[in-house]
């Protein structure tokens, strides 16, 4: 399942008319989002330098007695690169009363290609394995999207595998540097 929302979720970014690379801006932007949508489940808090937010927080709403009660539930780091585009985003969960580190998301731009990366953190090891999936969107000379790609791969050592291809026809979709 979380594979499937992983593709699912970078795919509908790239065909989006919006569709950028992560920046901090995007980051930004998304949290203003979440904020304003103060009526839903969950609360949002953020710590941030400078104009970066480098944690996001998530806190689940919980009504009891006429009051709101909030229950940590997520927890987002996020690291940037010199020319801020997003480098990686750390996923944690709240559980048994503490911040457990989940997942990673790494992201780089090389050689007219923005790679997205996932893995997931072994808590035995202490470390993050190899990643499982990648996204690579192959880039014009203008910076719209031509092609997605996305891979996936079951053992750590292995070969990625293709698990979909997607044109990007029609508008052109420019990814945002800054």
């Amino acid at each position: 399942m979380k594979k499937l929302v992983f593709a699912t979720m970078m795919c509908v970014a790239a065909m989006s008319a919006n569709a950028q690379v992560l920046t901090s801006e995007t980051v930004n932007n998304s949290y203003e989002n979440a904020v304003a949508q103060a009526d839903g489940d969950y609360a949002f808090n953020a710590e941030m330098t400078g104009k970066d937010i480098t944690t996001m927080y998530v806190y689940k709403k919980n009504n009891r007695k006429g009051m709101t009660l909030l229950k940590p539930y997520m927890k987002y780091d996020y690291t940037y690169a010199a020319d801020g585009t997003l480098a990686s985003r750390v996923t944690y969960r709240w559980e048994e009363g503490s911040w457990k580190c989940a997942a990673r998301y790494d992201y780089n731009i090389d050689g007219g290609k923005y790679t997205a990366e996932y893995s997931l953190f072994n808590p035995v090891a202490n470390r993050f394995d190899e990643p499982q999936e990648k996204m690579v969107y192959t880039m014009m000379p203008d910076d719209s999207v031509n092609y997605v790609s996305s891979y996936q791969r079951n053992k750590f050592s292995s070969r990625y595998k293709l698990v979909s291809t997607a044109e990007v026809a029609g508008m052109p979709l420019l990814f945002a540097k800054k």
